[in-house]
């Protein structure tokens, strides 16, 4: 199973940035109610949001919502202006399962969910989350987490944390979670460090701010084109040695969980 590569963050109430988000190339575009959008703005950004859920669809490309954290007041505005449109759900500051049906009770048309992770509780309560029904993928709300946690925030800080949420998922069966945002928008070799720091553990995609840092996204969570010739040499070898172990032609053993890997691999493309 897999999913979106890139997740572009645009706030709900900017039409005109979420009219340029759609045609970004990002993987999902997720309409932010929640941090991006100061309270005085989001009656009209739930009005942006409904316009856009109502818009013709980019072919090929998710439409989410984040919406307030369940039980605020500020969740049952949103789901009041567009719980009837509503399918995709990006959940913040997730620590049970049971904050899913809530939002699931208010959104008459939700079939997926997509949590964010955002505390020392939600870490404890991932495998939990991640067994839900209506979750698709785990999200990593690092800044959130790092301030949770007291730590900085670093590879090392969060290695643990992302680990976790790996772990849960590949029990789930879900694909590989999405890394939190880089906040610095000018620094393409801090998000490039950023993102491949977990990809390294187990991330399958990452959240992006604007369409500048979706390139890097896409060239550290894009299957590059040397990883594609292997695993068709790896596959072609243990095909024509019949399922048995064996070599490719560039001098690699092969077994059935290599094997495995390169299928898992082309599946993807």
């Amino acid at each position: 199973m897999s999913g979106p590569t890139s997740y572009l963050f645009v706030p709900g109430h900017r039409p005109d940035l979420i009219a340029k988000s759609r045609r970004s190339g990002a993987g999902a575009v997720v309409i932010d109610l929640e941090d991006a959008v100061a309270p005085a703005d989001r009656p009209a950004a739930r009005r942006a949001v409904r316009a856009a859920l109502t818009a013709e669809p980019v072919p090929g490309q998710q439409l989410w919502v984040r919406i307030n954290a369940p039980g605020s007041a500020d969740a049952e505005a949103d789901l009041a202006a567009i719980g009837d449109l509503l399918t995709h759900a990006r959940v913040p500051k997730v620590d049970d399962p049971g904050q899913l049906d809530w939002v699931a009770a208010r959104a008459s048309r939700l079939t997926a969910t997509l949590p964010a992770i955002e505390s020392a509780t939600g870490l404890l309560a991932a495998p939990a989350v991640a067994a839900h029904p209506l979750v698709v993928r785990l999200g990593l709300g690092g800044v959130d987490l790092a301030n949770d946690l007291g730590c900085d925030g670093s590879a090392a800080a969060l290695a643990y944390p992302r680990s976790v949420l790996v772990v849960a998922s590949r029990a789930a069966g879900l694909p590989g979670p999405v890394n939190s945002v880089f906040a610095q928008l000018d620094d393409p070799d801090g998000l490039l460090t950023h993102a491949r720091a977990a990809r390294a553990i187990g991330f399958g995609a990452q959240s992006a701010l604007t369409p500048r840092q979706l390139p890097a996204i896409h060239q550290v969570f894009g299957l590059a084109a040397d990883r594609l010739i292997w695993a068709r040499e790896v596959l072609g070898a243990f095909e024509a040695a019949g399922g048995a172990a064996c070599r490719t032609p560039s001098g690699e053993f092969v077994d059935l969980p290599i094997a495995q890997e390169a299928q898992r691999i082309l599946a993807a493309v």
